[in-house]
């Protein structure tokens, strides 16, 4: 897709016309996304590469699905291609508030916890989406993902000081993540793409990465970035997807997944976003800290009051 004007933009899309656009620059997609009106309404437009209309229309669908679920998501008005200007695209209603990275620290300790219980409600309203999928196929895959990243890993010029341990620790535990469930996941799931409007949980944002993986998965940038911003809202998040009662198993299984978000996290913000390593480096040190090392499975955070 090459660089378009605003013009051209909306000369393309036969929904839009005397409109303007107002482009939205948070965020770590690589897709463009606009802010605009149709119908009277504010929408936001996604612009994507044409090659990934198959995977746009596969959210599309289960965005859909997920409506009738009573999931809290933006309703979907349109999806076109432009194959002569090599894009596709998205309108989608307007979740109006702000993002809970930006909200959270105007809410009570009580109002953050009561948003995270409603987030948590829709995540797993989300996970009642009939899907078919191979357990069996699905960890074949995650273990390949995993020694692609340790290759890619032992390359980087900045490593974890304690990196090796973490490895050891994944490898010798993998298998323990094939003993949750396979979903439809929304695959970015924290506090930036979850909207608080009034002081409430409004709904979630950003399909962008959804696709097929195990349940527990979804907690992990939770773990990664909310749990720094808001204890109480994390916290909620969980109890609000168990219905207050979390199992032994879960925590088993999450202490894996943030093990290997570790590798991945160093990997992707190294080819990315070079930027961001003293923030990745953070990031990673709390998660080793809260886990103790991984020599416990419930994090540290999960136990303390919110400061």
């Amino acid at each position: 897709m090459r660089s378009l004007t605003e013009e051209e933009i909306i000369s393309h899309i036969p929904e839009l016309s005397n409109v303007t656009l107002r482009k939205i620059t948070k965020g770590y997609s690589f897709d463009l996304k606009y802010v605009t009106e149709w119908n009277g309404k504010n929408v936001l437009l996604r612009l994507y590469d044409l090659d990934l209309s198959e995977r746009v229309q596969e959210k599309v669908e289960k965005m859909e699905a997920f409506k009738k679920l009573g999931v809290r998501c933006q309703d979907v008005y349109a999806f076109g291609e432009v194959p002569e200007e090599n894009f596709c695209y998205t309108i989608f209603s307007f979740l109006e508030g702000e993002d809970g990275e930006a909200a959270l620290a105007n809410l009570t300790t009580e109002e953050q916890c009561a948003a995270g219980y409603e987030a948590g409600l829709d995540l797993n309203h989300m996970h009642e989406l009939r899907i078919e999928a191979s357990m069996k196929e699905h960890m074949a895959f995650i273990q390949e993902k995993f020694e692609k990243a340790v290759e890619r890993y032992s390359r980087l010029d900045q490593q974890i000081p304690y990196g090796r341990k973490i490895i050891d620790y994944v490898r010798n535990n993998i298998r323990l993540i094939g003993e949750s469930r396979l979903v439809f996941a929304h695959h970015d799931f924290h506090a930036g793409n979850l909207i608080i409007s009034q002081k409430k949980y409004a709904g979630v944002i950003d399909f962008n990465r959804c696709g097929v993986n195990t349940a527990y998965s979804e907690f992990d940038k939770l773990e990664l970035f909310s749990s720094r911003l808001s204890i109480a809202f994390s916290k909620g998040v969980i109890q609000g997807y168990f219905n207050n009662r979390v199992p032994e198993l879960f925590w088993k299984i999450r202490s894996v997944h943030m093990a290997q978000l570790l590798i991945y996290h160093m990997n992707w913000v190294t080819d990315y976003f070079p930027k961001d390593l003293p923030q990745a480096k953070d990031a990673i040190q709390y998660v080793w800290e809260m886990y103790e090392g991984f020599h416990r499975t419930i994090p540290k955070w999960y136990e303390e009051r919110q400061a």
